[in-house]
């Protein structure tokens, strides 16, 4: 058991994840990015449909696709998410800008990093939607 409290209902919703609210069990209150089950397989049929039709159509394309496909792999890996995050988050520190100028949610415990399920430091504020 890693939270007090979870929330079912998603606060947010993309592409290829939900975001759920939560309460670890010492208190901090945090997000958890939910990957979607279907997603890694339904991107790798895309990616296996859109490297047929290149191979037929354009095959000199054939390298932008692999390409392309790393990078969406990339992108399906939370814990890849979680590295880039934390430096970028060091960097924008070592510079002085976080926390005076911009704040960007630390990584609350590594337990709760996983390829597929990513929690961070809830951050409040006002909405850009």
């Amino acid at each position: 058991e890693l939270f007090s409290s979870f929330d079912p209902e998603p606060v947010g919703a993309a592409s290829i994840a939900q975001a759920h609210r939560a309460t670890l069990l010492d208190g901090r209150e945090v997000i958890v990015k939910v990957q979607y089950p279907e997603v890694p397989t339904l991107y790798e049929a895309d990616f296996d449909n859109l490297e047929i039709v290149t191979r037929f159509l354009f095959p000199e394309n054939l390298p932008l696709i692999e390409g392309l496909r790393k990078r969406h792999q990339a992108e399906l890996d939370f814990r890849q998410e979680a590295r880039n995050l934390a430096e970028v988050r060091a960097n924008l520190s070592a510079r002085g800008f976080e926390p005076s100028l911009v704040r960007l949610p630390s990584l609350p415990d590594e337990r709760l990093c996983s390829r597929h399920v990513l929690a961070m430091e809830l951050l409040l504020g006002a909405s850009l939607a």
